[in-house]
């Protein structure tokens, strides 16, 4: 299974239910942010026991392929729902960032150090050859 990105996303509508929360009750920004993320998450659980309803109905009628098919769905909302808020931290920012993170594979690792071995020893080459020729001068004059 391919990993999805997946960004917590707030609504123009929950920003203003938050915004009236926190005008209603005088909600610190951060207590408002607890609210809405509280909010993101019982929808998830929503979602979560409406699909395992269909999983009963499912079995009930002997449909492996429609089971299977609700116990994917199942496992990415758990996963959403965990994923909810994880960003607000800074540990979540950077397993975020780190998921975006293209690492290279051992064959490109040993190219570039290839690479970077060949230009070393050739400037290392290039400029022993010039401190000799700037000796050979010196010498000679």
């Amino acid at each position: 299974m391919a990993k999805k990105e997946k960004e917590v996303k707030v609504t123009k509508e929950e920003t203003k239910e938050t915004k009236k929360a926190e005008k209603e009750v005088k909600l610190s920004p951060k207590q408002a942010r607890k609210l809405e993320l509280a909010k993101e998450r019982e929808k998830y659980e929503e979602q979560i026991d409406k699909l395992i309803d269909e999983k009963y109905e499912a079995k009930k009628n002997k449909d492996k392929k429609k089971v299977k098919e609700i116990k994917k769905q199942i496992k990415e909302a758990k996963i959403a729902r965990a994923e909810v808020g994880s960003a607000d931290t800074f540990g979540g920012a950077v397993r975020a960032e780190m998921k975006l993170v293209r690492w290279p594979s051992a064959k490109e690792v040993a190219k570039y150090s290839i690479a970077v071995l060949v230009f070393v020893l050739f400037f290392a080459g290039f400029f022993y050859l010039i401190t000799a020729l700037f000796a050979l001068l010196k010498g000679a004059f």
